[in-house]
């Protein structure tokens, strides 16, 4: 729409006459963004925001068959977050205040965590807004479904009070910035991340074995499994920071050769992920096959043939 002259439609409408265009530049390195439009969400009169802790690491499976189904029928408008022990834990606890020693961080002591700090083994986050009318329907069809469901413990709001790691979701559900999830940094210390996100179908089938696959890979090198999925509608994201100390060349080596196991693992699994670090970015562009590379590369030489922007974004170039 912004190629008409003096339309003001070019930020409400973005597909115009077609082929819509402007998903070309999304994690691509065809151009640079000169105009943007930002899509404002007004602040609803209620906001509810809640907690359902679970006790076992096999309830995940049941955990996202629950949550889909609201999430696709917009009883929750909002992705549904299922976070792990440890992710949950970083936000208060550190892991030298349990053990000092190399390696991946024994199971009884992970149980320790969730017992000393009441930490289930998965907690779902999510939120209620709209109306009041709204939200009170819509609040008892949740509550209805976890109690049916026999297992989880609803934490809301007012329950909560000050507690960090509600908090911290209550904010950022809410849209407020926050630093809390860098707490992540200082479960093993020494600052070292790389995000491994697997995409995946919206099913309690795929969480556990991809939790087994991850997990195994992880301690295999010496490394945690930290991580959480979020529920949008049909897909699922497996959010996985692979953290390490980063001053240890021992363990930054590790670090990277663990990183791709998994992405070579998932990958004959069927998984790939939709965004990764610099150093990963051609094997990613590899998983994803030639086909797709080339229509990539094509484009680019189209739109920038002299490869000044961001030469090997996301594996192309020109």
């Amino acid at each position: 729409m912004g190629g008409v002259k003096g339309a003001n439609t070019w930020q409400v409408f973005k597909w115009g006459y077609g082929p819509y265009l402007e998903g070309l530049f999304t994690q691509s390195n065809f151009g640079v963004v000169t105009k943007m439009g930002l899509w404002l969400m007004p602040e609803p009169p209620v906001y509810k925001p809640f907690a359902i802790k679970y006790e076992k690491d096999e309830d995940i499976e049941a955990l996202v068959e629950m949550f889909r189904p609201l999430s696709i029928n917009g009883i929750i408008p909002n992705g549904v977050v299922l976070v792990g022990t440890l992710y949950e834990a970083s936000a208060t606890v550190r892991r030298s205040d349990y053990t000092t020693e190399a390696g991946a961080t024994p199971k009884a002591i992970i149980q320790r965590i969730r017992d000393e700090h009441k930490i289930g083994a998965w907690t779902a986050y999510a939120a209620l807004y709209g109306t009041k009318e709204q939200v009170d329907v819509n609040w008892k069809i949740v509550t209805d479904q976890v109690k049916a469901s026999g297992i989880g413990e609803i934490v809301t709001e007012e329950q909560a009070g000050e507690e960090v790691a509600f908090k911290y979701r209550a904010d950022l559900m809410r849209g407020n910035m926050t630093m809390t999830e860098f707490g992540l940094y200082n479960w093993r210390g020494g600052g070292g991340s790389m995000w491994f996100a697997p995409v995946a179908q919206a099913r309690g089938s795929e969480t556990l074995k991809q939790v087994q696959l991850a997990t195994e890979i992880l301690n295999r090198f010496g490394l945690d499994y930290v991580g959480e999925f979020i529920v949008g509608q049909r897909a699922m994201h497996h959010i996985i920071d692979v953290l390490y100390d980063r001053t240890d060349l021992d363990e930054r080596k590790r670090a990277h050769d663990c990183f791709a196991t998994l992405l070579d693992e998932f990958a004959k699994q069927g998984y790939a992920v939709y965004r990764v670090n610099n150093v990963f970015m051609d094997r990613v562009a590899e998983i994803y096959g030639p086909e797709q590379r080339n229509i990539n590369q094509t484009l680019k030489r189209a739109l920038d043939p002299n490869g000044i922007f961001a030469p090997g974004k996301s594996g192309i170039t020109v």
